[in-house]
């Protein structure tokens, strides 16, 4: 019974460790973006806040811009590394997506340079 017992305790506090990891992760001001709001809706959506960086293309006759914005209360340099800040895209000023898998896609099908996935 011992055993079963600490198995337990082992496997809720590994959860817990997880839980609190993933919810570190997540932006909650991204749950406040609908795709199709213009730009500036985004700025007000994300509470206000500039993005730290404005990376703007134009590839076939789409003007897209990828905003990184720094997670809320994180401005140490490892956390306005790329991969750390939350990208929200723009097309032709309106929103099309946000987060790191959305950029990565439009990023390849465009061949504009992204910032590689850690290990």
């Amino acid at each position: 019974m011992q055993i079963t017992f600490r198995r337990l305790a082992w496997g809720l506090a590994g959860a817990a460790a997880l839980l609190a990891t993933g919810c570190e992760r997540a932006d909650p001001r991204l749950e406040n973006l609908s795709t199709g709001i213009s730009k500036d809706s985004v700025i007000s959506a994300m509470e206000g806040d500039q993005p730290k960086r404005i990376d703007p293309y134009l590839i076939d006759g789409l003007y897209i811009e990828a905003m990184l914005y720094p997670k809320k209360g994180k401005t140490d340099s490892v956390s306005l590394t790329d991969r750390k800040m939350s990208p929200v895209v723009v097309i032709n000023g309106k929103l099309a997506g946000w987060g790191w898998p959305f950029w990565d896609s439009v990023a390849s099908s465009k061949n504009i340079p992204v910032a590689p996935k850690g290990k």
